[in-house]
């Protein structure tokens, strides 16, 4: 019947059988307007008709005709149509986060019998698992799975396997993560996101980007990898070691050690310094937990070149990752003679002893002079002055200078810049010995009072009338301080683990008493001034006070010795205290100068640590003439990034910095100075590659490290993803119950009237033969009733 309906009609899109198919008008109108149209109509058609002449009966009916007529007439206009209304069913989506940072490495995810594996091996067979979820979603809904680190991003899924790719990020910012999501889902209905992670991020979920999940009725579903309860990580977390060292030399590898994520916990185990070459341990200690200070280890190289040692650290109990429990020393060692200048003004015991030490040391090369008022000049040694230096090339001759008691007026004043440059510019050594004449009081105002580690007159304390620090009235004893430790210096004991030999502290002896002092405040010394030693005085309650001090100044270094007395110890053992007390302190002040002494140029990174986004200092020193004849106009270094073994990274392309002229420049240096941007984490090398340099070997490393870094804190933290879950609804699911999410996820799917489809009548056939009967009708019964 409603095709039959549909052919006379002439329908071609609608169908009257269609149950969702209606008859409408296009221009709607209200009941009242059609009793109001339908009473206009019969009104009209029977007043037209009765006040004509004739039958009754055919004038109502021609009046019915008519206004039916008429109501056709306005039914068209109105424009009836059928109609039938659209709809749109939009998916709701499930949104997949998979942690991709480097933490995904760390194992303690718990495995079978009692093992640990890795958490990213517990993601690998979650996702696995998860495959017929993943499928029957995507039948039901829209499924996009992202990955994220310190953003999100998506992910490959091949063939209906997830494509997880590396776990390689540095830092987790599971907060911008969600943030980037929720612009990527904006206007869509979800039904959740799914986190899979150990939950550990260097930020936290934003308030406002808990809002709009709450606004929006979004479930966050979290599923934490990684072991509940935190497993602590024993990590070296820094290390320091003189870059270069000569033969024979105690070189100290200071290393700070943690145990990251577990306050409280001080790390258990040994700490080793390897030879990489022969695999040979050179220094251990052993890690108590007891003292949370910086562990120094000392080795005593026998052997010249470029080495390579490895600090080893073996924890005691379980450890999260050992990823973190090594790190690699590279230093140069030469076996060339330390060369001292050693200047005194007259002969007291300590002239007369470390003059004759710095003679029988075979590594040393040294000349002292005994500077007089009269310019008398007693010498002795291996080197030969006709005069003293009176160059910047003359100085650079010397990598230590001892400065002994004698007044600055030996030295004029360009004598004494020079010295300064020295020491600031090539690295030289300057070795301060306190007198009770002139050292350091009357060096006060001179070019190398900056260069003492402690402040005078007013700001310094108590004076003496040179206008240095007093003397002090009683005996005093020497204590080595735990700068000592990371310096190497002022191990004067062959007992393991006793670097002071008690008998230096008990005054009772005799000799180890010093009978002159001086008195050095500790609210004088330098902001960048250290304490090796201090003095504490005999049979006095005043408290200790700084003895012997170092500090660095620019390139070099200096030491400062306020005692005289020294060579008191030989009647303790002979010559081996004064010797272990002297011949480090020299070699410590000479390892600036390794690298640099006959060296045409020099290149200074600062610093040497640096973290993400922070700019590093490269400057290169020309000290050869040639070079500063040649007078560039710029000098060009390159950074290149590289492994942790030392090579270049393939693919890795290097970053080219132009040096420009700075200020600092004399007539025997020139320098040049620039910045690089420190951008990613990793290991760099930054080397000259001007043609001007080529073959010099001027390079420098240096280790970037973010601020946030991923495995600063390996631990896991479920807490963090429990909260977040509470906080918008959603439910933690183990990584074992990751089948049953289906059916916890409610459902969004919206259904969306679109534009209704429609069919006009008024211009159909049968319509206008209805119009047409109608009208034809009404015209032949008029004929026949003859009607006018």
């Amino acid at each position: 019947m409603n095709e039959l309906l549909d052919q006379i009609l002439n329908l071609k899109r609608l169908s009257t059988g269609d149950g969702d198919v209606v008859f409408e008008f296009a221009r709607e109108m209200p009941t009242w307007g059609w009793l109001a149209v339908i009473a206009g109509c019969a009104a009209a058609g029977l007043w037209g008709y009765s006040r004509l002449v004739g039958a009754r009966g055919p004038r109502i009916v021609l009046g019915i005709a008519r206004g039916l007529l008429l109501l056709l007439i306005v039914v068209l206009l109105l424009g009836p149509q059928l109609s039938k209304q659209t709809e749109r069913v939009e998916k709701d989506w499930v949104v997949f986060l998979f942690d991709r940072s480097a933490s995904m490495t760390v194992e303690d995810a718990p495995g079978g019998t009692g093992s640990r594996r890795s958490r990213e091996a517990q993601l690998n067979e979650l996702v696995r698992e998860a495959r017929p979820v993943f499928d029957d979603l995507r039948a039901e809904r829209n499924v996009l799975l992202m990955g994220f680190d310190g953003a999100s991003y998506d992910l490959r899924s091949d063939g209906g396997a997830v494509s997880l790719g590396e776990a390689t990020g540095r830092r987790t910012r599971l907060g911008q993560a969600l943030e980037q999501t929720m612009r990527r889902i904006a206007g869509k209905p979800v039904s959740g996101i799914v986190v899979v992670s150990d939950g550990r991020s260097s930020d936290q979920v934003a308030s406002s980007t808990i809002r709009q999940l709450e606004s929006r009725q979004i479930p966050v579903f979290v599923s934490p990898l990684g072991s509940a309860e935190p497993i602590p990580d024993a990590a070296i977390t820094r290390a320091e070691w003189p870059r270069a060292a000569f033969v024979g030399d105690l070189v100290p590898v200071t290393v700070d050690v943690e145990s990251l994520g577990v306050e409280g916990q001080p790390p258990r185990g040994t700490l080793r310094l390897v030879d990489d070459a022969t695999g040979e341990t050179l220094a251990e200690e052993r890690l108590t937990g007891d003292d949370s200070e910086p562990v120094t280890l000392t080795a005593r190289p026998r052997n010249a070149g470029d080495v390579s040692w490895r600090i080893v650290l073996e924890p005691e109990g379980p450890d999260l990752t050992d990823s973190n429990n090594t790190r690699q020393v590279r230093i140069t060692l030469a076996d060339s003679p330390i060369r001292v200048a050693y200047f005194d003004g007259y002969p007291r015991w300590e002239w007369r002893y470390f003059k004759n030490l710095l003679l029988r040391e075979s590594s040393i090369r040294s000349v002292s002079l005994l500077l007089s008022a009269e310019r008398r000049y007693i010498q002795e040694g291996e080197i030969t002055l006709d005069v003293l230096p009176r160059t910047a090339a003359a100085w650079a001759e010397f990598d230590v200078i001892v400065m002994g008691d004698l007044r600055p007026s030996m030295f004029s004043e360009e004598q004494l810049r020079q010295i300064r440059d020295h020491v600031a510019q090539r690295g030289g050594g300057l070795l301060w010995l306190g007198g009770p004449a002139s050292t350091p009081g009357a060096w006060r105002g001179t070019p190398l009072a900056d260069l003492i580690p402690f402040r005078m007159g007013p700001d310094g304390g108590s004076t003496d009338r040179g206008g240095g620090p007093s003397a002090w009235l009683s005996p005093v004893v020497m204590e080595r301080a735990p700068a000592a430790e990371r310096y190497g210096v002022l191990q004067l004991s062959d007992t393991p683990g006793e670097p002071w030999p008690s008998e230096l502290t008990d005054a009772n002896l005799g000799w180890s008493a010093l009978r002159w002092a001086q008195q050095l405040l500790p609210s004088a010394m330098k902001p960048t001034a250290e304490v090796l030693a201090t003095a504490v005085p005999v049979g006095t309650t005043q408290n200790p006070a700084p003895l012997v001090a170092t500090m660095r100044y620019g390139a070099g270094r200096i030491v400062y010795v306020g005692t005289d007395e020294i060579w008191r110890y030989r009647y303790g053992r002979g010559e081996t205290l004064p010797e272990r007390f002297w011949i480090p302190l020299v070699r410590l002040l000479a390892r600036e100068s390794l690298g640099r002494g006959g060296a045409p140029a020099v290149m200074n990174v600062t610093p040497e640590i640096a973290e993400t986004e922070q700019r590093v200092q490269v400057s290169v020193r020309l000290l050869d003439q040639r070079l500063m004849d040649a007078r560039p106009a710029d000098v060009k270094v390159r950074v290149t990034p590289m492994t942790r073994e030392g090579e270049a990274i393939e693919g890795a392309l290097p970053t080219e910095i132009a040096l420009q002229p700075d200020s600092d420049v004399t007539d025997a240096v020139a320098s040049f100075a620039g910045s690089w941007l420190a951008t990613e984490p990793g290991q760099y090398l930054i080397e000259a590659s001007d043609p001007l340099l080529a073959g010099m070997g001027l390079a420098a490393r240096v280790e970037v490290a973010l601020p946030d870094d991923e495995l600063r804190v390996p631990q896991a933290d479920h807490e963090a993803l429990r909260s977040l879950a509470a906080a918008t609804g959603g439910e933690v699911i183990g990584v074992d119950a990751i089948t049953t999410l289906p059916e916890k996820l409610p459902n969004r799917e919206l259904r969306l009237l679109g534009t209704p489809e429609t069919e006009t009548l008024w211009d159909k056939p049968l319509v206008w033969a209805l119009f047409i009967l109608l009208a034809s009708f009404e015209w032949v019964v008029r004929r026949l009733v003859k009607l006018p």
